[in-house]
């Protein structure tokens, strides 16, 4: 490959960038994480986590999903929440319902444990790169800005924030992948419907909040392509298709039409802080800046973080002061400026709509609730489908990145400086990576110690889950989700179930847990039952009262280090 790309042919560029961007994004996960999570049989960093357990969560409604049936909608797992028949949709448990389906296929021919959430990672830091290339190749030609410009975008604060502790929510390709559609489709006047068709289809399989996240850049190109041909056709078959294409998804995974409350409680609590670009605090105490101290924020907000890295808010910083300082001092700076801003006006509105409604009606900076609009009933039932608001700016992230590489290539071309663009560039880019750089560290140690360690569960566990059919857990843990995780083996079914939203169906498992746990306080025991309890009397009244026709295994799940609601967990495995 040599210094520029502009004179290859539109398809060997093309290739070309998605090997730059696979490479660079490759690159990113090795120095982030290592090899270690690419091993489908050590789940231990699983165990030990990244800056909370909801990675265990996903990873019980993995396991619970590749033991049920296969059944319509394809993302139940009738084998948790037993005995309700459908069981649990796995849509709702972050379960990666598109992945888990790919893997259930592939069921019969992997091992006993088998954790594919490192090599689904690494896919998405792959695609991340290869979309960012792509977005980046329509506007710059030379290699060296082109791979730091992609390089920002691989070391992308957000989606590392997301990765091994939201897995679904770390797919950031998806929003790159419509934000090339769109600038791609508004350069030539296309609609690139089933592009965009896919990637909704796509979204809710992974996680439903990267439907809205596609479909901005579908409207937006809809609205564009229809105020340029004046024909209402193909755009309205654009966003109306891609709406339909993320609906059927959903009908077909289940996570749409099948008894679940699509709205939540909560907007306007995991918001979008008006500090949040330049506040590197999160979850998980990492460094996420050598330079900027982190800002208080109110609870919730964490789920909001957008910082932007030192390196890419310097550069923005600089190109608002390069715009105004140029609309001030000449007529033509400030027609240019005029006609940036109307060539992209819809683009701005669409940016505005999606950074309001991340922000919410509550609106707050550091620690202080600055205002709280009330809002109608309905509509903040509405609102609620998306509670966690603060992850609608992620496409205002990326295009505010995108905008600010072009941007630069742009200045420094209008002052007469454009030889220094790739210097300039690269020196954004290793200002960022400097900044980053602590947390890129700690998260390479915290994989490579967490990787290593020993699992966290009692080996006598392991040693007897194999002969029960059902994990029992009694009406005080039934949403133990670490439990579910240890005592689980192929071909098992538990009353369990951790999810983020219920349904009524679930009576029938809640009324069943609570006669079986009474049956067996009374004295019933089912020899195929593995029974655990998170009460200490329960389980020393269990022992009273079955002595030696059982064992007994306590987890001290606290001494392990791990974060959970209890300290310790029961269990009482019949004698077979």
């Amino acid at each position: 490959m040599g210094a520029s790309m502009q004179a290859l042919q539109k398809k060997q560029k093309t290739w070309a960038l998605l090997l730059l961007g696979a490479l660079l994004g490759l690159a990113a996960f090795l120095c982030l994480y290592g090899t270690a999570p690419l091993d489908p049989a050590n789940d231990a960093w699983i165990w030990y986590g990244y800056d909370e357990t909801d990675i265990h969560q996903h990873y019980a409604g993995w396991l619970g999903f590749r033991n049920s049936s296969w059944q319509f909608p394809l993302a139940q797992a009738d084998a948790l929440a037993y005995p309700a028949g459908t069981g649990v949709n796995i849509s709702f448990t972050d379960s990666l319902p598109w992945v888990s389906v790919l893997f259930k296929l592939l069921a019969p021919v992997l091992p006993a444990q088998f954790q594919w959430f490192g090599l689904y990672e690494l896919a998405a830091f792959i695609l991340q790169g290869m979309a960012a290339a792509l977005v980046l190749g329509l506007f710059l030609y030379d290699l060296l800005p082109l791979a730091a410009g992609t390089a920002l975008f691989a070391f992308s604060p957000i989606m590392i924030e997301r990765a091994f502790r939201h897995v679904a929510l770390s797919s950031h390709y998806i929003v790159l992948f419509a934000l090339y559609a769109y600038l791609r489709g508004r350069r030539e006047q296309r609609c690139f419907m089933p592009v965009f068709w896919l990637l909704a289809a796509l979204g809710v399989g992974i996680t439903p909040y990267f439907l809205p996240m596609a479909a901005i850049f579908a409207l937006l190109l809809a609205v564009e392509n229809a105020l340029h041909t004046r024909k209402l056709l193909a755009p309205c078959g654009l966003f109306l298709g891609t709406c339909a294409a993320g609906y059927a998804a959903g009908v077909v995974l289940g996570s749409l039409n099948n008894g679940y409350s699509a709205s939540r409680e909560n907007y306007g609590v995991f918001s979008f802080n008006l500090n949040a670009l330049f506040n590197p605090s999160s979850k998980g105490g990492y460094t996420w800046s050598r330079i900027l101290p982190a800002r208080p924020q109110l609870y919730g907000q964490y789920d909001g973080f957008n910082y932007l890295g030192f390196g890419m808010l310097a550069l923005l910083g600089v190109l608002c002061a390069a715009a105004v300082v140029l609309a001030v001092r000449s007529k033509a700076g400030r027609a240019a400026l005029a006609g940036l801003l109307r060539r992209n006006l819809v683009l701005i509105l669409g940016m505005a709509f999606m950074t309001l409604f991340a922000i919410t009606n509550v609106v707050c900076f550091d620690d202080v609730e600055l205002l709280n609009i009330p809002l109608p009933e309905g509509l903040v039932k509405l609102c609620g489908i998306f509670r966690a608001s603060g992850r609608m700016f992620y496409p205002v992230y990326y295009v505010l990145m995108t905008a600010c590489i072009v941007g630069l290539a742009r200045l420094l071309r209008r002052v007469g400086k454009a030889a220094l663009y790739p210097a300039v560039l690269v020196l954004v880019a290793a200002v960022q990576l400097f900044d980053l750089s602590a947390m890129i560290a700690e998260k390479h140690a915290a994989m490579a110690e967490t990787a290593a360690k020993p699992q966290p569960y009692p080996q006598e566990l392991v040693d007897c889950r194999d002969n029960y059919g059902t994990l029992m857990l009694a009406d005080d843990i039934i949403h133990a989700r670490n439990v579910i995780c240890a005592a689980w083996h192929p071909g098992m079914v538990t009353n369990g179930y951790d999810v983020n939203t219920y349904t009524g169906a679930w009576n029938v498992t809640i009324d069943w847990t609570a006669q079986t746990s009474a049956a067996v306080d009374s004295g019933t025991l089912d020899p195929d039952t593995l029974y655990v309890t998170g009460d200490a009397d329960r389980f020393a009244s269990w022992q009273a009262q079955y002595g030696d026709k059982a064992d007994y295994i306590t987890w001290d799940i606290a001494a392990t280090g791990i974060y959970d609601r209890r300290d310790e967990y029961y269990f009482m495995a019949p004698k077979q």
